[in-house]
């Protein structure tokens, strides 16, 4: 069972507003934030951050990584 909202595309934002609230932070009190991300379903998150990192992407999120000139690692 879900407890609260599931932790998938927008939810990930929702989570972490959350988790940095209950600090008193906003994502906006550092001065950088990185996210890495294999997969298109976690490209509302990469939006928010300041260096969002393609690792290992799924096709459609490589594609959305060149056209917006973020990096893309291989880690395997």
């Amino acid at each position: 069972r879900v407890a609260d909202v599931p932790c998938f595309r927008e939810g990930k934002i929702t989570r972490l507003n959350n988790w940095l609230s209950e600090r008193g932070w906003t994502l906006d009190s550092f001065a950088d934030s990185t996210f890495y991300s294999d997969s298109l379903n976690d490209l509302p998150l990469m939006c928010q951050v300041k260096h969002p990192v393609a690792a290992n992407p799924d096709v459609t999120l490589r594609k959305h990584a060149e056209q917006h000139g973020w990096p893309i690692v291989n880690l395997r």
